[in-house]
C-alpha cells in the first residue's frame, strides 16, 4: 500500500514561500497592522509607499498577476472617483483653477491624495491577506483561538460563495453564447446579456446552499463534539512571533506619537 498520499496529510501544510507560510493569524495582525498604519501617520506619501509595498509583497508571495488584476479595478472604480470628488469638492485657499462653479486648490489636491492613499493602502492589505490565505488555513486558525465552528464555517462559506457564483455566471454566459445570444459589445448589450443569468445563477445558489446543509448534516457538522481536521498548520515559529510583535509595537508607537502630537 502506498502511504506517500496519507503521510501528506499527516504533516503541517507548507508552500516553501516563506509568505504564504506565514501563519494565518500573524498575517491578519501584519496586514492590519500596515493597512491600518496610514490611517494615523496622514501622510499620502506614506500612504502610496504601503501600496507599492504590498506591490512588491504579492510578487514575492507569487500572486502578483491574481493581485493586481483585482487591485487595478479598486483604483479605477475608488480611487480615481475619490479623487475627483475630494479635488473638485474640498475646501482651500490656495486656487489653482476654476471651472464650472468647480474650485480646485492645492489643499483639495492633498485631501484627495490622501484619501486615496488611505483606501488603497487599506484595500491593498485585505486583498493580499486574501490572495495569499486559504479561507480553509484562516478559518482553521480562527477555530484553534476558540472561535466557534458555526461561525468559521460562515466566514468560509461566504468566501466560497463569491468563488462559486462568479464560476457559475462564466459557465453560464458561455452556454448563452454557445446559443447563439450576443455576450459582447458595448455595455447595453452586455447588460441584456446578463439579465438572463441571473435567474439560473439564483436558482444554482439556492441549490447549492441546500446541498452544503445536506452534507454538513451527513458529517455531523453539529455535533457536540471535539471536531477533527484533515490537515495541520505548521507551529508558528519563534522568529515569526517576534516580527509580529515589532510590528505591533511600531503601531503602538505610532498611535502614542499622534496623541502626543494632538495634545500638544
Amino acid at each position: 500500500m502506498d502511504y506517500d498520499f496519507a503521510r501528506q496529510y499527516m504533516n503541517p501544510k507548507r508552500t516553501g514561500n516563506a509568505i504564504r507560510d506565514l501563519n494565518p493569524m500573524s498575517k491578519v495582525n501584519l496586514m492590519l497592522v500596515l493597512g491600518l498604519s496610514p490611517f494615523i501617520v496622514q501622510n499620502y506619501f506614506y500612504g502610496f509607499g504601503m501600496v507599492l509595498l504590498f506591490i512588491l509583497l504579492s510578487a514575492a508571495a507569487g500572486c502578483f498577476r491574481s493581485f493586481f488584476s483585482l487591485y487595478w479595478k479598486v483604483l479605477l472604480l475608488f480611487g480615481v472617483f475619490l479623487f475627483v470628488v475630494k479635488a473638485a469638492f474640498a475646501p482651500g485657499e490656495h486656487v489653482l483653477f476654476r471651472l464650472w462653479g468647480i474650485c480646485v486648490t492645492t489643499e483639495s489636491i492633498q485631501s484627495g491624495l490622501n484619501i486615496v492613499a488611505l483606501v488603497l493602502a487599506f484595500s491593498g492589505a485585505f486583498i493580499l491577506f486574501v490572495k495569499t490565505t486559504p479561507m480553509d488555513e484562516f478559518t482553521y486558525a480562527l477555530e484553534k483561538k476558540g472561535v466557534s465552528h458555526m461561525v468559521s464555517f460562515v466566514i468560509l462559506s461566504s468566501f466560497q460563495t463569491i468563488t462559486d457564483l462568479k464560476q457559475n455566471a462564466q459557465v453560464i454566459m458561455e452556454s448563452q453564447k454557445a446559443r447563439g445570444i450576443e455576450t459582447e459589445g458595448n455595455l447595453l448589450k452586455r447588460a441584456k446579456a446578463y439579465i438572463p443569468v441571473m435567474g439560473p445563477l439564483v436558482l444554482n445558489a439556492i441549490s447549492s446552499t441546500e446541498e452544503k446543509s445536506i452534507a454538513m448534516d451527513a458529517r455531523a457538522f453539529s455535533a457536540p463534539v471535539a471536531h477533527t481536521f484533515l490537515s495541520e498548520l505548521p507551529e508558528v515559529a519563534i522568529k515569526e512571533k517576534v516580527i509580529v510583535i515589532l510590528f505591533d509595537l511600531a503601531f503602538v508607537g505610532l498611535i502614542a506619537g499622534r496623541i502626543a502630537l494632538w495634545l500638544i
